[in-house]
């Protein structure tokens, strides 16, 4: 049978919207939309519904304009919108088309809806051989796909022999699968440093993708003898589900030895030149061909999310989603600072709101460990307890933020933000005991560092001995040939801390002054706590 023209059928359906849904009234066919900028149109049937709702309706009975259907919708909705005057929530389209044009709507229709600020409904039309609508059914549109994005939830595995690495891999893969994680990173390294450092020279560090939970409930909470994350418990799990399927894995996975696994800590693994990456593997999503293993590493140090300690991302401020994550990723390396929460926090909001487009580029180190940069940072021998060399030795120790944010066009002001640990300049009469009300002993401080709790520790030392996170900004001006010059700047301070009390300190100095200040005192701190470590069989 011959299809109807589109024509005949828009006349019928025009004349029976309660095929669609009840309630629906006509308003206009083929309705003109004008527009300044020449680009018009004409929406097939303009109606209102029973909440009194512009209802935009397009109808498609061939192919060749189905897939169309997404570009001209927007505009019909866009044009009308501002012919009306409107909120973006007070239109609603309506795609129509005859079963067989749904195989070219489904998937952009389904993409478009999920972000519009319209609500966007299909319907399948069923009409007799004259055009009439006989029937219409309301398409499903296609969910949302499994967000592909890396958890924290890490886990490494120690190896006597790299051929026990690979069977290993191989038995991950399965095992995750029945706790629905299809997706992972499973990253070989090999030790290259001397020989009787470590008794496991072959590691294989593994990284959770999302449980995809299409697949319906997991089965450990019912079916399995392992520790399961149960509902009283998700809120203290940033990736509950997730860590249950890792209990699932390491449950009948074993290795020689095994680690907990986290970004910082990956971090530090592929920064040991002891330590050299082998392969990287993948299954699931993360074996497709779109991602190099630069995208991959990237992940696993957590510059998409996770790191709590050292972070490197970078987004423009107009694209929504993009600069959203960022912003999200930089506060969780941010948590426990309170001071850099509140400045650099607040300087990115700013940025972010600007009406013009803004490349952002973060590079923040935020270790909340005094003691750590006071131990491994200082020189070795007390006669090198100079600023110069102190700078010079604590450089990667010391916490740091540095931001840029630049237009595409570097045609329009760009701005800069640093991050740094500032002294009020006045001497502690005993840093050590300072020291010992926080972390009575050595181990004190090991248990505050693997417990967690080590950066509120840190805040309170750092009040006690007059330090400080405080900020740095500039606006740069652009050049006509090229590049930029500082325009204007200043320093943030916290909303604690009053322009009367910095001016009371006599000004903010750096950590060498402070540490070459207190150069007695701080070396020997540094030989006490550091003296003690033992040493490492395993990678950082």
């Amino acid at each position: 049978m011959a299809v109807p023209h589109e024509n005949r059928i828009r006349e019928r359906l025009a004349q029976r919207l309660d095929v669609l849904e009840p309630g629906l009234r006509f308003c206009a066919e083929e309705y003109v939309l004008a527009n300044t900028q020449g680009t018009g149109g004409r929406i097939d049937i303009l109606a209102r519904d029973q909440h009194r709702m512009w209802v935009a309706i397009e109808l498609k009975r061939a192919n060749q304009t189905a897939r169309e259907a997404a570009q001209e919708i927007t505009k019909y909705a866009e044009l009308l919108r501002q012919e009306k005057r409107l909120r973006a929530d007070r239109i609603r389209v309506i795609v129509v088309a005859l079963e067989p044009q749904w195989a070219e709507l489904l998937a952009p229709l389904s993409n478009l809806a999920r972000d519009w600020h319209h609500d966007l409904r299909g319907y399948s039309l069923r009409i007799d051989e004259v055009g009439t609508p006989l029937m219409a059914r309301r398409v499903d549109l296609l969910p949302a796909p499994l967000d592909q994005k890396l958890t924290s939830v890490h886990h490494m595995y120690l190896f006597e022999k790299s051929a026990s690495r690979d069977e290993c891999w191989g038995r991950v893969i399965p095992r995750a699968s029945e706790a629905h994680v299809d997706d992972l990173i499973g990253v070989a390294l090999d030790y290259g440093g001397e020989p009787d450092m470590v008794r496991y020279p072959f590691a294989l560090y593994i990284a959770l993708g999302r449980v995809d939970q299409r697949k319906g409930e997991q089965p450990c909470l019912d079916a399995c003898s392992h520790y399961a994350v149960d509902a009283d418990e998700r809120d203290e799990h940033d990736h509950p589900d997730e860590y249950t399927a890792l209990c699932h894995v390491t449950s009948s996975v074993l290795g020689d030895s095994a680690e907990s696994g986290y970004p910082d800590k990956f971090t530090q693994l592929v920064a040991d030149p002891d330590w050299q990456v082998a392969q990287v593997r993948t299954s699931g999503a993360f074996s497709s061909n779109l991602y190099e293993t630069d995208d991959l590493i990237n992940a696993l140090r957590g510059n998409e999310g996770g790191a709590q300690v050292l972070f490197h991302g970078s987004a423009s401020t107009k694209v929504v989603s993009q600069w959203r994550e960022f912003r999200q990723a930089a506060a969780m390396c941010l948590a426990g600072n309170d001071d850099w929460i509140e400045l650099v926090g607040g300087w990115l909001d700013i940025i972010g709101e600007l009406p013009y487009e803004l490349d952002v580029t973060a590079h923040i180190f935020n270790p909340c460990d005094l003691v750590e940069i006071l131990v491994h940072g200082s020189p070795h021998a007390l006669s090198e307890f100079r600023a110069k060399t102190i700078a010079a030795t604590m450089a990667e120790y010391v916490p740091m933020v540095y931001v840029t944010a630049v237009p595409p066009g570097r045609d329009r002001f760009a701005y800069e933000l640093s991050g740094m640990l500032r002294w009020n300049g006045r001497p502690v009469p005993n840093l050590r005991d300072c020291v010992e009300r926080v972390y009575p002993s050595q181990a004190s401080w090991w248990i505050a560092r693997f417990g967690g709790t080590w950066w509120q520790n840190d805040r309170d030392l750092l009040r006690m001995l007059g330090l400080r996170y405080v900020a740095e900004w500039t606006v740069l001006d652009p050049l006509p040939q090229g590049g930029f010059e500082t325009r204007d700047g200043g320093v943030l301070l916290p909303s604690d801390l009053g322009p009367e009390t910095v001016e009371g300190w006599g000004g903010l100095f750096g950590l060498a002054s402070f540490v070459e200040q207190h150069r007695d005192e701080v070396y020997h701190l540094a030989q006490d706590y550091g003296r003690g470590r033992l040493r490492r069989d395993t990678p950082p």
